[in-house]
């Protein structure tokens, strides 16, 4: 191996210690009022807090098509089921990035061993909501507002879904 080879070699390696003891260092010192946290507590509070705004959000895309906002109902079921796979996801020390419940749902199937396959489909449903319910641009070819085309069925679909996926996330917490 080259000089050049191995010097990026031990660069790289470097790198990913120094990110690592960094991280849970981080975690060791993050402070919730309540005194000092240890790295196990910091993930157990963090999935807590990813599942409490996965039902919150939940509850908002419920609200939202009992007035009729059916596009926004659509993308808070997104979030609702993206914060509860990411919920999770920390409550088996991963820090999750992204905003696709399938990528998402992958991920802790590989970290977990579990088989979440049951839940791909509704992930598909909710990530084709994640952008285009907010943005006219991602519908080129439509001169309408994004939020008229979407409808209460399509709301009540995300709502199930989102619902499905939060819920089984909430029972993996508790296991």
């Amino acid at each position: 191996m080259s000089d050049a080879c191995l010097s990026e070699l031990i660069a790289r390696m470097l790198g990913r210690f120094i990110r690592v003891v960094y991280t849970y260092q981080i975690a060791r010192l993050i402070d919730f009022g309540g005194g000092w946290l240890l790295p196990s507590d910091y993930w157990k509070r963090e999935a807590l807090r990813w599942l409490e705004d996965a039902f919150e959000d939940l509850s908002v895309a419920e609200d939202l098509l009992r007035g009729g906002h059916h596009s926004a109902s659509c993308f808070h079921s997104q979030q609702a089921a993206e914060k509860a796979v990411k919920a999770a996801l920390y409550s088996n020390r991963v820090e999750a990035k992204g905003h696709s419940i399938l990528e998402l749902l992958e991920s802790l199937g590989r970290v977990t061993g579990l088989r979440l396959e049951e839940l791909y489909e509704d992930a598909r449903l909710l990530d084709r909501h994640y952008a285009p319910t907010r943005y006219p641009n991602l519908h080129p070819s439509i001169s309408l507002p994004s939020h008229k085309l979407y409808s209460r069925e399509d709301a009540e679909r995300c709502i199930g879904s989102a619902r499905k996926i939060v819920n089984c996330m909430k029972r993996l917490l508790e296991d």
